[in-house]
């Protein structure tokens, strides 16, 4: 049993001793330099870019007040909604406006009824004044016929004129009684209907309907609950129209111009971004912010939600031809200084050279002087290098692949490692 152990244990010994030959061979064997990654500068066109948080909003926002507080009986609208100029949004309890409209209509239906009536006993007076009128026209007619041939005396004929005068007075004050019966009739009707008039024009603001038509983008009042003239019950996107806000700072306002084009990405409406026109600029900045609030165009087919936000990329500037790098490659010195790491036609020594640079875009940054097109920019494993450093040029993959090899070797070792214990425990 004693010499089974031992021989175990000389095996075990043996294959560590074999694994560290092994692991010193593959350190001997590792090429010499920094590993790293290059891209070569290329020419092409090149954007600076500015990427801001805006937001959804209507382009002609209106809002819609209710001219008579109350209680909300009915809302037939919700957010999101498509409305048509003057449909009905939601009505406002307007009973505390018409408690006294059956009171008035009482007092107009009494009122006529009692000035018909004096009307009526003036019309009778105007016919029995005309008919004394007729009466009297009657016998001047016959005094005068009978004065004629000598039957009458001329004072019957004056005296049957002054009956017909009198007659005839009596007529014209009969009419003038009615005509004031139905004067006064006239001015107390009117009056009452005036007020009622004035109720039922009341009672109709109750009804507020849409002035325009577009799409509601709030409703700011719940059925049952109590609506104030002092705030929007709804508000409304006229035609439906909307546009994107979004606030820049001077540097950036000074270089655009209405009509450019600008990216929209609304995350919560699509994953894909928007190609847009810049609206008419502001001529002011806010007040508060000193930023100047920039109105961003959609496609008429576009729908996303009023008040979702927005990321908003404006390009400021623009080159047809330009030398250009990844920004990640761009490193800052003392001073400011920009320099990045290239390596030399041998392709193991890395060179620091200082540059130049300009535009900056999402991903990449302009180099207006310290390269040429073609050269080979460190871009992975730059932090770790020094002007003169030896490097190899490795990529992606095939760093990859190395790793996963070195992962793979030492996983292959313990497994060994562990075999040979296992199998020494059996033999004991």
């Amino acid at each position: 049993m004693g010499d089974k152990r031992m021989a175990a244990a000389l095996m075990a010994a043996v294959l560590l001793l074999g694994a560290g030959c092994g692991q010193q061979q593959v350190q001997e064997e590792a090429p010499a330099g920094t590993a790293v990654e290059v891209v070569e500068v290329a020419s092409g066109e090149m954007r600076a870019e500015y990427a801001v948080t805006g937001k959804v909003e209507a382009v002609n926002e209106v809002q819609v007040f209710p001219l008579l507080a109350g209680q909300v009986l009915t809302l037939s609208v919700k957010e999101g909604d498509k409305v048509a100029s003057g449909q009905v949004l939601f009505t406002v309890d307007t009973s505390t406006v018409t408690s006294t409209l059956g009171a008035l209509q009482q007092s107009y239906n009494s009122t006529k009824a009692a000035t018909d009536g004096t009307i009526a006993s003036a019309q009778v007076g105007v016919e029995q004044a005309q008919l004394g009128v007729e009466q009297a026209q009657q016998a001047l007619d016959n005094t005068k016929a009978l004065y004629e041939v000598g039957a009458a005396a001329a004072q019957d004929v004056t005296r049957a004129e002054q009956a017909l005068t009198q007659a005839q007075g009596a007529l014209t004050q009969a009419q003038t009684g009615v005509q004031q019966a139905q004067a006064q009739q006239a001015a107390s009707l009117a009056q009452i209907q005036t007020s009622m008039d004035q109720i039922t024009t009341q009672a109709a603001l109750g009804t507020v309907k849409a002035p325009c038509a577009g799409t509601v983008t709030a409703v700011n009042v719940v059925r049952g609950g109590m609506a104030s003239s002092a705030q929007a019950g709804v508000v409304i996107a006229e035609n439906g129209k909307i546009q994107v806000a979004a606030s820049v700072a001077e540097d950036v306002y000074t270089n655009l111009t209405e009509g450019d084009t600008a990216d929209v990405l609304i995350s919560v409406w699509s994953d894909e971004a928007l190609e847009c026109k810049v609206g008419a600029l502001p001529a002011a900045a806010d007040a508060q912010t000193s930023l100047y609030e920039i109105p961003v165009a959609l496609p008429s087919d576009a729908a996303p939600p009023i008040g979702a936000f927005a990321t908003v990329t404006f390009y400021t500037a623009r080159r047809e031809s330009a030398l250009s790098v990844p920004t990640e490659a761009v490193l800052t010195g003392s001073g400011d200084e920009r320099y990045v790491y290239i390596v030399d036609d041998t392709g193991s020594t890395a060179v620091r050279v200082t540059v130049e640079t300009g535009l900056v875009s999402k991903t990449d940054t302009e180099i207006v002087s310290g390269l040429m097109e073609g050269d080979r920019v460190v871009v992975k494993g730059q932090s770790y290098l020094s002007d003169g450093a030896l490097v190899r040029v490795v990529g992606e993959q095939a760093a990859a692949a190395a790793d996963s090899a070195d992962d793979g070797d030492a996983a292959a070792d313990i497994a060994g490692l562990a075999d040979a214990d296992d199998a020494a425990d059996g033999e004991g």
